[in-house]
């Protein structure tokens, strides 16, 4: 793994984690940013990385550090109602990722996303928050024992004002600098180097 890789990796991270401290409480699952830092991950550094982010994330709550919505952290937290929605995001960065690999397959340099590129990042959006709830939701409903009506109005109904508010801006974000991104990645520390080896 290139250094470039590794900083736009911790890079998300970071944003995940800074997220995680911008929480509005409407019930035993919080409104905060991280899912907007999760989409971005895979949307902008692809598949691998926005998997990479999330598991760095993951790994930092685990064991502890206040990482976690409320500035907490552990293990045990895993266990609570907001368990699956944490745990699903290892599906959900991947899977808006591997929507915009799709789009950005070509590998040409570019400064600007195409048509066809937006749509795969639109459809990498809105269908990773979709998985987000199938895995969150079911968890939440078992953790909490609830009925499915209940676990809607807990887990879901609250949170699709801000959703919708998330997708369009990552939509944005991802469709103004993702091609950036992407050419940073594949841009190779030695090459830089020769380069300017070369010029001086």
């Amino acid at each position: 793994m290139n250094l470039r890789r590794i900083i736009i990796i911790a890079v998300f991270a970071a944003l995940i984690v800074a997220g995680s401290y911008i929480a509005i409480p409407v019930g035993p699952v919080p409104v905060t940013l991280q899912t907007a830092f999760v989409l971005l991950a895979g949307i902008l550094g692809g598949r691998a990385i926005g998997l990479a982010a999330v598991a760095v994330y993951l790994v930092l709550g685990a064991i502890g550090l206040p990482v976690f919505s409320g500035g907490i952290g552990g293990f045990a937290h895993f266990a609570g109602p907001t368990g699956g929605f944490l745990i699903s995001w290892l599906l959900v960065a991947p899977f808006a990722g591997f929507c915009a690999d799709i789009g950005f397959s070509s590998g040409k340099d570019q400064e600007k996303t195409t048509a066809k590129q937006l749509v795969w990042i639109i459809l990498g959006t809105v269908g990773a928050t979709v998985i987000q709830y199938l895995v969150g939701l079911p968890y939440l409903k078992l953790i909490l024992g609830i009925e499915w009506s209940r676990a809607m109005v807990v887990g879901l109904i609250p949170f699709i004002p801000g959703d919708l508010v998330k997708m369009v801006a990552v939509v944005i974000l991802g469709n103004l600098f993702a091609p950036q991104v992407r050419q940073f990645l594949r841009t190779p520390v030695q090459e830089e180097s020769d380069a300017e080896e070369t010029g001086s």
